[in-house]
């Protein structure tokens, strides 16, 4: 159980300092888990919650929750099989996800800026999210070579939308999605320190009431883990991926690679030194295409003594924008910098009992800040950008 209280500078992800809402908030994230076994068979059910209430916008206030079951079965001394299935009723902040770039203030109008009382957004989005899936393991525990097969079905959707405007109650319709996916996975442990991961991907997205932003991903990975030195050691996954829309003629396919790097530098075994780069491929919001976004950034982790430490970060995340269709005549490049920093100290007060005070800033620009975005065939202004300060003091028990 953690409880966290703190000051958030911008609660709605406003560009306009003087749109920005500021307001303390106490939150509580309770987590509990359930563990059997028979054999070598295992069990466990988890439930992970997140409540947060704001002093100054109770509109904002939700209640987050996620429930999981892990089984995992062997067969045999190479057969093994695992199953999960997962359950999130979760939120999206107004001025973030679906809403990101609108506006608590401006031209109130159809066709003029995208504000949040004009489509009747009075509170967070809510969303439903469920994944389920298998996963098949040939291969002894301990031998060299394993081969495992997996396939998942992954569920996305938006509650209550008749409580909006009827135009953006379409546009949430839109943006909900179905994905399956099938993995072919050859794992090749050379020794006790490295292992190489040779996989094959297939991603089938479909969204129902939008068959134009449907894609098919397929990608090739290679990856490896090492203990290179004593002090040094890598996790790195690079692949190639092709993605295409096969009903927009319009939308640009992506061929290219994909990497999630991260390196780990250890000189005491008191302070470790990472250092991260990543580039992934998404769908944006509203119509058609991909966002191609990379990440660079640095984590240190530093301990003072047995019960005392402290956290720093940087990363720096540029998102590049290739829709198929811009609202309007305005094809300009939509490009974002985000920047995000954070530092914290952790004390443990006890080793079941752990008291922290964390900052984290985030500032985001747009090479098109005012980008609109089409609801209802109407093109709706937005102020893209923000600048967002978060402090807060947490306690964590765990029993």
């Amino acid at each position: 159980m953690e409880s966290r209280y703190g000051h958030d500078s911008n609660l709605l992800w406003q560009r306009d300092s003087g749109q920005a809402i500021g307001s303390d908030f106490i939150g509580i994230t309770p987590e509990f888990r359930m563990v059997g076994e028979r054999g070598l068979d295992r069990y466990q059910f988890s439930y992970l919650g997140d409540y947060r209430r704001y002093g100054s916008s109770h509109a904002d206030d939700y209640a987050d929750h996620q429930f999981q079951f892990d089984g995992s079965w062997r067969f045999s001394l190479r057969n093994a099989f695992k199953l999960m299935y997962q359950y999130r009723l979760g939120h999206e902040a107004r001025g973030d996800g679906l809403t990101e770039g609108f506006m608590l203030q401006g031209d109130e109008k159809a066709g003029g800026d995208a504000i949040f009382g004009w489509f009747n957004i009075a509170e967070p989005l809510r969303f439903k999210r469920s994944e389920v899936g298998g996963r098949y393991s040939y291969g002894a525990p301990d031998a060299r070579g394993k081969l495992e097969l997996a396939l998942s079905h992954k569920d996305l959707g938006y509650l209550d939308k008749h409580l909006y405007q009827h135009d953006f109650e379409r546009y949430m319709a839109e943006q909900e999605w179905q994905e399956n996916t099938a993995i072919v996975e050859l794992f090749d442990q050379v020794s006790h320190v490295s292992r190489f991961r040779y996989t094959l991907q297939t991603n089938l997205r479909r969204y129902p009431a939008n068959p134009r932003k449907d894609s098919d991903e397929f990608f090739l990975i290679t990856g490896v883990m090492s203990q290179l030195t004593g002090k040094t050691r890598i996790d790195a996954n690079i692949g190639g991926i092709y993605k295409r829309f096969d009903n927009d003629p319009q939308a640009e396919s992506f061929k290219g690679l994909n990497w999630d790097l991260r390196l780990e530098w250890q000189p005491l075994n008191y302070s470790k030194l990472a250092l991260l780069s990543s580039r992934t491929i998404r769908d944006p919001g509203g119509d058609g295409g991909y966002v191609s976004s990379q990440l660079y950034g640095a984590e240190w982790l530093h301990h003072w003594s047995p019960g005392v430490a402290t956290t720093l970060s940087y990363h720096d995340i540029r998102d590049d924008y290739h829709q198929s269709v811009v609202c309007g005549n305005d094809n300009r490049h939509r490009q974002d910098d985000i920047h995000r920093w954070g530092m914290g100290i952790r004390y443990d007060i006890r080793p079941s009992v752990n008291l922290g005070l964390h900052y984290q800033q985030a500032d985001s620009g747009s090479s098109f800040a005012g980008q609109p975005i089409d609801i209802g065939g109407n093109c709706y202004g937005r102020a893209l950008g923000y600048d967002k300060q978060q402090l807060s003091l947490s306690l964590k028990v765990a029993i």
